[in-house]
């Protein structure tokens, strides 16, 4: 079979004499070479050791390897040089962050602000042109740049009522309610809105106690609101 020529499978050392033996044995001598013995000092010669052939019995039948075990102080090197690797990096990385001033964090946010601001604007005048799905685009976009302000999200939640995508209205409403702002009006009348087109009088009548509660101040618009709703 081919493979057998190939240079993995070249078994022939284990047919030679073994050049472990050899090896420390000259070790062995230079170790031992200070304590010959010395006649002139009387000092006594050391014997040295016999060497045992570990290779001895050894055979291409019995011959395989299991692994390959590291001593504990290369273990230790080397943690020690992955531990160093990575705080060196988190140092690194923290300092970066640092080196940007307070300055500049806020006119890069005041930057994208004008940014989503103009998409707020270019949405806007999608949805008066009844464009719904274009204003949505826009007011995504908007959200890329900015996430937490409730006013892309409502006025998204808008095109989706108008579209009759009503469960997507809520879910923007409840964002607002949840992460943003748990008074916005809008978001509570928007969500009140959508239940009652699901037919969901639980919900529906929830929101509207809600936003009362929350909104005393402004009954008169809310109830304003509801009688449009109803109409619609």
């Amino acid at each position: 079979m081919e493979y057998i020529n190939h240079p993995q499978y070249d078994e022939k050392f284990l047919k030679e004499p073994s050049k472990v033996v050899d090896a420390v044995q000259f070790i062995d001598i230079m170790i031992n070479s200070n304590k010959m013995e010395d006649t002139r000092d009387g000092k006594k010669k050391q014997e040295v050791k016999p060497v045992v052939d570990i290779s001895e019995g050894v055979t291409d039948q019995n011959f395989f390897i299991t692994q390959r075990l590291l001593s504990e102080r290369m273990s230790a090197k080397r943690s020690k040089a992955r531990m160093k690797f990575t705080t060196n990096t988190n140092q690194f990385t923290f300092m970066r962050q640092v080196d940007q001033s307070s300055e500049e964090r806020v006119e890069a946010r005041l930057e994208r602000e004008r940014i989503a601001n103009n998409f707020r604007r270019l949405g806007n005048w999608a949805y008066r042109r009844e464009q719904f799905n274009t204003a949505i685009d826009f007011y995504n976009k908007g959200l890329e740049n900015i996430c937490d302000t409730p006013v892309l999200y409502i006025n998204r939640a808008c095109c989706f009522l108008k579209l009759r995508f009503f469960k997507r209205a809520i879910i923007d409403c409840d964002y607002i309610l949840n992460k943003l702002d748990p008074k916005y009006m809008r978001a509570w009348l928007y969500r009140a809105a959508a239940f009652k087109r699901l037919n969901d009088e639980k919900n529906y009548d929830e929101c509207v106690y809600q936003v009362k509660r929350l909104n005393s101040k402004e009954i008169q618009f809310i109830d304003s609101f509801l009688e449009k709703m109803r109409t619609l």
